[in-house]
């Protein structure tokens, strides 16, 4: 038990870290998270860029240094990102929000008829039911939704804004980001990235 609780309380915190670094505030620009420069907003030939072009010894330190600072720069675009590609699929299964919808329904109305009374020609619905039959009844229709309709949504949603965030994250340049104003700002706050000889990108920080 004591394992499930601090479990609860790493994840509850990560979430809670989360929530404060995805705002508005470090939501970057769209010409700077896709690497386009000029006033007709071309795409710069270095802004994407292999993180390595040699297999060596330091090959998967690279990749993880590169993976690490975008993800810690760009978090709140990727999560743009995610948000965009949820709503999308969404609405591409009607489907599954309509049974969705009918579901949270139900949960509301079980728990009205908790703190209140339901009469309807004289029988009072809520005693129809106990509470316990009530909630065992939509949790079993609850799994059986999410298991029929939203099972193969959430393997897509998972699998194109992964492909999305980790092709970006992999292959967007930091060389040609850490100049702004932005990266300036957050590299006090957030992450010290230092070239070593190798080339390999360092951060030192709580990056998430």
């Amino acid at each position: 038990m004591s394992t499930l609780n601090f479990s609860f309380d790493v994840f509850s915190c990560s979430a809670i870290r989360l929530r404060d670094r995805v705002t508005l505030d470090t939501l970057r620009p769209l010409n700077l998270f896709l690497g386009l420069t000029g006033p007709s907003w071309c795409l710069s030939p270095g802004a994407f860029a292999p993180p390595t072009r040699h297999v060596d010894k330091t090959m998967f330190e690279k990749i993880r240094a590169r993976v690490r600072l975008n993800f810690a720069f760009f978090l709140s675009n990727y999560a743009l990102v995610a948000f965009g590609v949820a709503v999308v699929i969404a609405m591409s299964h009607p489907g599954m929000l309509l049974f969705v919808g009918a579901v949270w329904l139900l949960w509301m109305a079980h728990a009205f008829l908790i703190d209140h009374e339901l009469i309807i020609f004289g029988t009072n619905v809520g005693m129809l039911l106990s509470i316990t039959q009530r909630s065992t009844l939509l949790s079993v229709l609850t799994i059986i939704v999410v298991i029929w309709k939203c099972l193969v949504p959430l393997i897509v949603f998972v699998t194109i804004s992964g492909i999305i965030i980790l092709s970006h994250a992999l292959m967007r340049d930091p060389k040609h980001i850490e100049n702004s104003t932005e990266f300036r700002e957050d590299s006090d706050d957030e992450v010290i990235v230092e070239q070593d000889k190798h080339g390999v990108m360092v951060e030192r920080g709580d990056v998430i």
